[in-house]
C-alpha cells in the first residue's frame, strides 16, 4: 500500500476534476423537464379534435379542402381530427371516388403520421381519421 487514505486520495482527485459537472454529464441531465405530450396510444384513444365533412364534394373541391384543413388543424396543435368521405355507394358503379383519393392526400401530407378507419360508432368505412405528427 502506498500509506495514502481514501480521504486524501479523493481530496487530490477533488483538486482536479468537477464531479457534480461529470455526473450530470453522464447521467445527460437536462436543467428543464420534458413534456413530450400525450403518448400515440392515448392519441388512437382520445375522441376527434375535429372533422371535415366532404359529402356531396366532387373530388375537384374535396382534395384541396382536405389539404387546407389538414394544415389549419396542424397550424392550430390538433392531434387527431375526422374526414367524412362517405362509402361511396351513391358514385357511378358503386365506386368510391373520393375516398381512395383522399387516402393518398392524406398519406402524402408531411404532418400526418397515420391515417386510418375508425370505430363504426365514429363513422366506420365511410370516414378516416387523421393523427398528426408531434410537434
Amino acid at each position: 500500500m502506498s500509506g495514502k487514505s481514501f480521504a486524501d486520495i479523493y481530496s487530490q482527485w477533488e483538486k482536479t476534476h468537477d464531479e457534480g459537472h461529470e455526473i450530470a454529464k453522464r447521467a445527460r441531465v437536462s436543467d428543464a423537464p420534458k413534456d413530450e405530450g400525450p403518448s400515440i396510444n392515448q392519441i388512437r384513444r382520445m375522441t376527434a379534435q375535429d372533422e371535415l365533412d366532404l359529402h356531396e364534394m366532387i373530388l375537384d373541391d374535396a382534395v384541396p379542402a382536405t389539404r387546407s384543413f389538414l394544415d389549419r388543424s396542424f397550424a392550430k396543435g390538433l392531434r387527431k381530427v375526422h374526414i367524412i368521405t362517405g362509402k361511396g355507394i351513391h358514385s357511378k358503379n358503386g365506386e368510391a371516388v373520393l375516398r381512395p383519393s383522399i387516402i393518398n392526400v392524406c398519406r402524402s401530407h408531411p404532418k400526418v403520421r397515420e391515417v386510418t378507419v375508425p370505430k363504426a360508432a365514429e363513422g366506420g368505412s365511410g370516414a378516416l381519421t387523421v393523427i398528426f405528427k408531434a410537434r
